[in-house]
């Protein structure tokens, strides 16, 4: 099956500087793909581009295999589109703020359901100008679902959400994903969400794309790292910190935090038994996309110290 969104040497320059460079990336049907970066790394640019709101300085992106700059508007009605400073008509009341983009669309939609979608629908006789940022945030989202597209591209859509809105809009998106095969590349900083909802990720620094991974590769367990819970958590610390093969022993309140250096869990739990330990459990310590994520912008930071490009 062919890639539903596909970009080839997308290039884009505001002036002498670079805010993306040539990115060659695929997001598959029905895919959820996160995309990070710091500040500055290009993650607007993208979705901007593949929103056809900019201009390719180089290449090309496509969705559906249609150039979404010169068939912007025959995707519009299959594309829903969060940009990172979204704008509404604050004066009009949030059902109205639909109604006025469904006939912009030119559609026969459900403003009820967008509203339902985002749980607005007690706000829906609210003005915008009075709504908190959160749930204005919201009715951005009830704006990028209007037409029920096939594609959502969301750059921050969970800003000045509190935690239980940014779980429930997560989930959204994973059901949408997994029951209307809506493919759906969203740019966030909340690295837990990312980890919870995306199929892969693609990381981006200085507007170049570095990595392009399975998120479930990536939350492997380090077997060198361990909790072991115990009880007489100071005394195994002590004695495990004497031990040449341990890098540091941490207590805390009824475990020890453990760094091996070349040895397995299996001989760190037979060390304790034969020391007279009664454990409880030990717990390897699980690799996070977070982890990834510094990993790879640190290392790419570092190769390229001169180069301080910012996104706009």
């Amino acid at each position: 099956m062919p890639p539903c969104i596909k970009t080839k040497d997308l290039t884009k320059r505001f002036g002498r500087r670079a805010a993306l460079r040539h990115v060659n990336i695929e997001v598959n049907p029905g895919e959820i793909m996160g995309l990070l970066g710091p500040n500055g790394a290009g993650k607007s640019t993208l979705i901007g581009l593949l929103a056809g709101l900019l201009r390719p300085t180089e290449g090309s992106a496509t969705i559906f295999g249609q150039d979404v700059t010169r068939r912007h508007t025959a995707l519009a009605k299959r594309v829903g589109v969060l940009v990172e400073r979204p704008q509404v008509y604050r004066n009009l009341t949030v059902e109205q703020n639909l109604w006025i983009h469904a006939r912009l669309s030119q559609t026969q939609v459900s403003t009820g359901r967008a509203l339902d979608l985002v749980q607005l629908a007690h706000l829906a006789r609210t003005p915008a100008g009075r709504l908190s940022h959160g749930t204005l945030q919201r009715l951005c989202l009830a704006l990028a679902m209007l037409t029920e597209p096939e594609v959502l591209l969301l750059d921050e859509p969970a800003t000045a959400m509190d935690v239980e809105a940014a779980e429930d809009l997560f989930r959204l998106l994973r059901r949408l994903s997994d029951e209307s095969r809506v493919t759906i590349l969203i740019a966030s900083h909340q690295m837990e969400h990312i980890e919870q909802m995306t199929d892969r990720v693609a990381i981006l620094n200085r507007g170049e794309l570095l990595r392009v991974e399975e998120t479930d590769a990536l939350l492997t367990y380090d077997k060198s790292r361990a909790t072991v819970l115990l009880d007489g958590a100071e005394n195994a610390a002590r004695k495990l910190s004497e031990q040449k093969w341990v890098r540091s022993a941490e207590a805390r309140k009824g475990r020890v935090d453990v760094v091996l250096d070349g040895e397995s869990i299996h001989q760190l739990n037979q060390f304790l038994t034969q020391a007279g330990y009664q454990i409880s459990g030990i717990v390897p310590r699980r690799r996070s996309i977070r982890e990834y994520f510094l990993r790879v912008v640190e290392e790419d930071t570092a190769a390229h110290p001169e180069d301080k490009d910012d996104e706009s």
